[in-house]
């Protein structure tokens, strides 16, 4: 492939990437013992600004098919992360004396 076909389709990789790393700290928060669920709070708000940059850079490309798939498939992804993040923090908030 050559560069102007890989940067295409960069948006679609991000999301990827952003979906097997939020899997990742999802299986990783359970496996490291005492990890402060403040840092897992923060690793994912994080991961869901990313989906966001993952929208906006597939709405800049000029492929109709990307920038379906960017809006559809990283929306969807930021919402449920979103909501994920408030239920955690609404537990932590819970939990703490």
């Amino acid at each position: 492939m050559n560069e102007k076909n890989t940067s295409k389709i960069n948006p679609l990789v991000l999301t990827v990437a952003l979906i097997i790393a939020a899997f990742l700290v999802l299986v990783l928060s359970r496996v490291i013992q005492n990890i402060n669920l403040w840092v897992v709070i923060v690793i994912y708000f994080l991961i869901d600004i990313g989906f966001i940059v993952a929208m906006v850079i597939g709405i800049r490309t000029k492929i109709k098919p990307v920038v379906i798939i960017s809006i559809l498939g990283n929306s969807v992804l930021f919402v449920f992360m979103t909501i994920f993040v408030l239920l955690l923090t609404l537990a932590m908030g819970i939990s703490e004396p």
